[in-house]
């Protein structure tokens, strides 16, 4: 609650560039004080974009079954914590359209060749917020239904991400590679022929990989050891099946989290293989900019622990409107009104949260 500290930062090794200011700002505090201080932060899409990490004045922290509140300051000073409870939902209408979103699959689907293997297409939904409400209602609607999930709240950046970016604790690295889905069935039966089905498509297999792959060869300078399944599983979601990778190690002496960011970000699974034409192509078709969809979102601590997201299963508020984005992978062989479909499953977690 509150803002001690802001820092921004653009261009290559954005995060990096944030990394140096905090170490600054950490050699201020005793030694004994600096792991319980806690920064935020997000970035665009755009791996040259706008990164930025907030310090907050007071932050609540729970590691476990242990809560602690840290002030950063002059604690007379300090917004107050209070517990209120939480009023409705904003009221937001979303446009009943007709999407081109099928004739840029084409359009990627036509850049394709044997050095361009996927590109990941998104589009975006624009509500308008006709009724004002408490933001924190779809928040809790989210972590209700979506508890495996990371579930975060900055600058006007919201939503329920099922994809960790990178972790580290006490300098063990992980991450959770998604890429591949399939709709959640209508009872036990069908439910588990999706995930059957999911698991032995060759196409969704394809483009898993090339996320793993991503993930591992980023990973690699950065890590005294990396080891990762051979075989991805079915992770279930209250709509959705994923093939998922766990991927794990430990991290070198000369790196830290925002490293693993600036060199993991954008990964195959938000953005395609090889990363420069994939980033070309979606700057040409997509028409409306993603911002921070799709980017980094996490915390990082004075001890070097931290957890980052995929800004995914996200929405973006504005003064009088709210944009959501869903995006599909695309590689040789994929469909256009299959995409289409999935895209439309990926917006649900956000028009639940936000239903009447």
């Amino acid at each position: 609650m509150g803002e001690h500290t802001r820092w921004t930062a653009s261009g290559p090794g954005r995060f990096a560039e944030l990394s140096a200011l905090w170490q600054a700002a950490l050699k201020t505090i005793a030694p004994n004080l600096r792991e319980h201080v806690v920064a935020l932060g997000s970035g665009q899409f755009d791996p040259t974009g706008l990164a930025q990490l907030v310090v907050p004045r007071t932050a609540i922290i729970r590691r476990g079954r242990a809560v602690s509140i840290v002030t950063i300051g002059d604690a007379a000073t300090a917004p107050e914590a209070t517990r209120r409870s939480v009023g409705a939902a904003p009221v937001v209408v979303w446009p009943n359209i007709d999407s081109v979103y099928r004739d840029r699959v084409r359009a990627a689907l036509a850049r394709l060749d044997s050095s361009f293997g996927k590109v990941v297409v998104a589009r975006a939904i624009t509500g308008e917020i006709t009724t004002a409400g408490d933001e924190r209602a779809p928040l809790q609607r989210l972590t209700s239904e979506y508890p495996d999930t990371h579930i975060f709240a900055l600058d006007g950046l919201w939503g329920a991400s099922p994809e960790t970016l990178v972790s580290v604790d006490h300098r063990r690295v992980t991450a959770r590679v998604l890429a591949g889905s399939a709709a959640r069935g209508a009872d036990a039966a069908t439910d588990m022929a999706a995930a059957t089905a999911l698991a032995a498509s060759a196409k969704d297999r394809e483009e898993h990989e090339y996320a793993v792959t991503s993930v591992i060869t980023a990973l690699a300078p950065h890590c005294r050891s990396i080891v990762g399944a051979v075989t991805p599983f079915a992770l279930r979601l209250a709509n959705v099946w994923h093939l998922a990778s766990d991927v794990s190690g430990v991290l070198g002496s000369r790196s830290t989290v925002f490293d693993l960011i600036d060199s993991l970000h954008p990964t195959a699974a938000v953005a395609g293989v090889p990363t420069d034409r994939a980033l070309a192509t979606i700057a040409e078709i997509e028409a409306i900019p993603r911002d921070r969809y799709a980017g980094p979102v996490g915390w990082v601590d004075g001890a070097g622990n931290g957890e980052w997201a995929i800004a995914l299963r996200c929405a973006q508020w504005g003064t009088n409107e709210i944009v959501a984005h869903a995006g599909a992978g695309i590689i040789d062989g994929s469909d256009p009104e299959s995409e289409f479909a999935e895209t439309e499953l990926k917006f649900r977690p956000i028009r639940d949260a936000l239903a009447g």
